[in-house]
């Protein structure tokens, strides 16, 4: 339409409303759509199998491509030269049947100095008025492109089959481009391209070793006195041979990144490269003419290596290190360490609790110098925020008290939101006892003394300030305010015994909650009994277990219902009568219950598992302090059975799955006693052991409690070993005067085959490793002459500056008081030593008494000092051989010494005097 008709409407009626009346819209109701299905109707579908499509959508994104050149004229000498001539230049011209536009390329020629790549931008080009066709471009023929004539030579394969399918008409054979003699010239006069001598190695080894480096973990003892243990990782370049070992970073010592920069590493080699030194015999060193270098084949897992006289133990090496070696025909066999190795080094050493914050701020202090948020604190942060105003109210009278004191009342106030305690009074009238505040607001430990031992300084085994304090005492827990109990209250600070509340009694609101409230009250009424027994015997040190097994007369770990309640009313008498804890008696109907938890149907009728008891008194059995102070140094230092108990009292705390013998006994359907690999890892996924041991330490431990060699576990001698279930041991181990601060050694059988191969070198730490190295490098496994070797060495370090030899030739002298310029071998060691301690000299004792009984075949012998300092500073082991031999022939022995011949007065003494003769 025209611009007049858009603009302008068509009738005056569309402008302005006619005063005849209201317009009717009846006529244009059949125009609108009314229906969904006439909206639908009125939207264009696609096409269906064998119909048409339209031709913009079969051309869509499909490109000719054509090779073609153009001659182009250049001018040698510019405008007033008359030479010339021609240059042919390639280009691709792209044809797009969508819109029927062209586009030129040139492809980019290295050194050409003409300005290649997009020749034409897209664009449509006319022939004759029309836009190009696809039949336009004709192989062997010329196309006209905006003035500028292009020689069509060749297409693609997808434009031939365009126009065999299409166009209906078949391409004639490609042509060939003229040449113009440009490129040869070019190519002439090029620059030449350098090139780079060949290596020694082979042309493409390059390519294949630059990224490949193997990686070992090593460890050094100083085996001196004070020496301490450092690690490293040892990366060996196989391109060059090359080796580089990196110091691990550790807490409390400088970072010194690197022991040895990248470099070639020689064999034995005891002085560093240019440098002047090394032990020799004669006046030669043959090492410094033909130096051998450590290669990849020297590389061996348990081996030691020399790093210029400091012994490096190779103790494993990482996978792609092992699959490298595998193809060379060499199996790495990583050293086998210990199970508590495998966990990573132990933690740093935290103080004891001194009272002052919490122990969970002293541990996250203990750790590093910011305070760090440990997930306890994420936990206690949560339960405060649900715990927030609720607080149970407890009834209660003091206990041991004579007198009107045994009419006084107290309200327990327990803050469940951060599990704080005060004790209120209320006033009595005419009673003369002020009532109000008793007890401050704050968190308190229930008092448990082990046996009746007490916290004091000369039994520090409490948790207070200096050792005070019940050896068992923990935080009070609101379980501990049940009814008829007995609660010691105890200052965490001192350690200090404060007094004892008997519970009478709480209100509704405290019944409730702790009747309704899952989330603060998890466990069961039986755990809540079992925790109580266990407190009661654990206090008492009495060996449960053992008591159990004893009265199983058939050893099935399994008694019958009145046996299990008659060897606990014995044990609750033995524990009552030592008055150690103050924990009621159970009644009947809660020791009913626990036998039908803890109950078996056999043949025989109802039976207690007592040992499933016993694991479950284990977890619930208060820790002692010691204990808890081995808890805040790190988990490290603990064992694998230690820290799977941890995990298991976790679990218990929570309510969780905490029976471990009762899964591994449903994976045991014939029941045996003994699973296999598999269902033994998958008992421990079940109780999330996963997240404190790897799966290596996991087979090791397997391994320790295989008693039959054959692959499988003994899961009841393992789950005797997490469970001590012998409170006396376990307790005394912790007690013990020769283990506070140590580890101690608990746990049940082991395997059989455990000495054997503890004997054959596998299972040991890193500390046993690199001593027996140590051992056994030193010795240089018996040579005399490689040992004397390395002291004189040694020695001639310490002392063969001017001053040292001087200071010692001086000591020396002040023995040689006949100016016979000879020492003893008393006088000798006696020398070193006040040079040694003079000017502070690290000299090893070993090498100092291995020259000193050397040299001095015995005490009486004596050298001279002067040619004794000559021969060891010199480092001539053949001279110090000769000058001892010299000493052992010019040597008389004292007694003979006397013996002189009397001629005179032979008819007294038959002609000899023996002035020490017995005789």
């Amino acid at each position: 339409p025209s611009r007049s008709r858009l603009m302008r409407p068509a009738s005056a009626s569309m402008v302005r409303p006619s005063t005849a009346g209201p317009v009717s819209l009846a006529p244009l109701a059949s125009t609108w759509r009314t229906t969904s299905g006439e909206m639908a109707s009125s939207i264009p579908r696609p096409a269906t199998a064998g119909s048409s499509r339209p031709k913009w959508e079969v051309e869509e994104k499909q490109v000719l491509r054509f090779y073609s050149y153009f001659a182009e004229t250049v001018y040698e000498g510019g405008s007033n030269d008359t030479r010339s001539g021609t240059r042919i230049r390639q280009c691709t011209i792209l044809y797009y049947l969508q819109d029927q536009t062209c586009s030129v390329d040139e492809p980019k020629t290295a050194n050409s100095g003409l300005p290649q790549g997009r020749f034409m931008k897209r664009m449509k080009c006319l022939k004759d008025g029309r836009p190009l066709e696809p039949t336009d471009f004709a192989i062997g023929e010329e196309v006209t492109i905006n003035y500028r004539k292009f020689m069509v030579v060749d297409a693609d394969r997808k434009t031939r089959e365009y126009f065999r399918n299409t166009v209906g008409s078949a391409l004639p054979p490609s042509l060939g481009i003229p040449d113009d003699g440009y490129g040869d010239l070019r190519a002439s006069r090029g620059i030449p391209k350098k090139s780079r001598p060949q290596s020694a190695r082979m042309k493409g080894e390059f390519y294949n070793k630059d990224l490949l480096v193997l990686t070992f973990k090593c460890a050094y003892q100083d085996d001196k006195l004070y020496g301490e243990r450092r690690d490293y990782l040892m990366y060996y370049y196989v391109l060059n041979d090359t080796i580089e070992i990196k110091e691990v970073a550790a807490q409390g010592r400088h970072n010194f990144p690197n022991l040895l920069r990248r470099q070639k590493l020689p064999k034995n080699s005891f002085y560093v490269p240019n440098g002047i030194g090394g032990a020799i015999e004669g006046g030669k060193d043959d090492m410094r003419e033909d130096v051998e270098y450590v290669t990849w084949k020297d590389l061996i897992c348990g081996s030691s290596l020399n790093v210029y006289g400091r012994k490096v133990l190779l103790v494993s090496c990482d996978n792609t290190t092992i699959e490298w070696f595998a193809k060379q025909g060499i199996v790495q066999k990583p050293l086998k360490l210990s199970v508590e190795e495998t966990e990573g080094p132990a933690g740093p050493k935290v103080p004891a609790y001194n009272g002052y914050g919490s122990e969970d701020d002293l541990y996250a202090m203990g750790m590093s110098l910011e305070p760090a948020i440990i997930d306890r604190k994420l936990e206690d942060f949560a339960r405060f925020m649900r715990a927030k105003g609720k607080v149970l109210r407890f009834l209660a009278k003091l206990v041991g008290v004579s007198g009107q004191d045994k009419d006084r009342e107290f309200v327990i106030n327990y803050f469940l939101a951060t599990d704080q305690v005060s004790v209120y009074e209320p006033p009595i009238r005419n009673s003369g006892i002020v009532g109000g505040l008793f007890l401050g607001k704050g968190r308190y430990k229930k008092f448990i003394a082990a046996n009746g031992i007490d916290g004091e300084v000369e039994t520090p085994v409490g948790g207070g300030r200096g050792g005070r304090g019940g050896a068992l005492s923990r935080w009070i827990k609101p379980t501990d305010f049940f009814l008829n109990a007995q609660v010691t209250f105890e200052m965490p600070s001192t350690g200090s015994k404060l007094f004892t509340l008997h519970v009478k009694g709480y209100d509704d609101y405290t019944k409730k909650i702790m009747e309704s409230d899952k989330d603060e009250f998890p466990q069961s009424s039986t755990d809540l009994d079992v925790s109580r027994l266990s407190e009661k015997f654990t206090a008492t040190k009495l060996p449960i277990r053992t008591i159990f097994a004893e009265a199983d007369k058939f050893g099935k770990r399994l008694l019958t219902v009145d046996e299990f309640k008659t060897c606990i009313k014995a044990i609750e008498k033995e524990a009552t009568e030592a008055g150690t804890v103050k924990v009621y008696d159970l009644p009947d109907d809660e020791l009913n219950q626990i036998c039908v938890d803890f109950g078996v149907e056999t043949e025989e009728g109802m039976m207690v598992n007592y040992d499933d008891l016993v694991d479950l008194m284990v977890l619930a059995a208060p820790r002692t302090a010691r204990e808890y102070e081995r808890d805040r140094q790190g988990t490290f230092a603990f064992s694998v059975e230690e820290r799977m108990l941890k995990v298991m009292r976790t679990h218990f705390d929570s309510a969780g799955t905490a029976r471990l013998r009762s899964s591994f006994r449903e994976k045991d359907p014939d029941g045996s006693g003994y699973i296999d690999s598999e269902a033994y890892k998958t008992v421990l996924r079940k109780h999330k052991f996963h997240v404190i041991m790897t799966e290596r330490a996991a087979d090791a431990l397997r391994m320790q409690y295989d008693t039959n060699a054959d692959g499988t576990l003994d899961y009841n001698s393992m789950c005797d070993a997490i469970h001590p279930g012998d409170f006396d041991k376990y307790v005394d181990a912790y007690l013990g005067p020769k283990t506070y601060g140590e580890k101690p050694k608990i746990g049940g059988p082991k395997n059989p085959l455990a000495s054997t191969v503890k004997t054959a070198g596998e299972g040991l730490t890193t500390e046993e490793y690199l001593k027996k190295m140590n051992a056994t490098n030193f010795s240089f496994s018996g040579d005399l002459k490689k040992q004397l070797v390395r002291a004189f060495n040694s020695f001639s370090s310490c002392f063969a500056r001017h001053n040292r030899k001087k200071q010692l030739r001086k000591h020396m002298l002040a023995f040689d008081i006949y100016h016979l310029g000879t020492v003893t071998k008393a006088q000798f060691l006696s020398a070193i030593d006040d040079v040694t301690a003079e000017f502070f000299i690290d000299f090893d004792e070993r090498d100092r008494d291995l020259i000193a009984d050397y040299l001095f075949a015995n005490d009486e012998i004596k050298l001279d000092y002067e040619k004794l300092l000559d021969a060891i500073c010199s480092r001539d082991v053949k001279k110090a051989e000769a000058l001892r031999n010299a000493s052992m022939e010019s040597h008389v022995d004292i007694d003979k010494q006397f013996l002189v011949v009397d001629e005179q007065r032979a008819r007294d003494f038959g002609g000899t005097l023996n002035l020490f003769s017995g005789k």
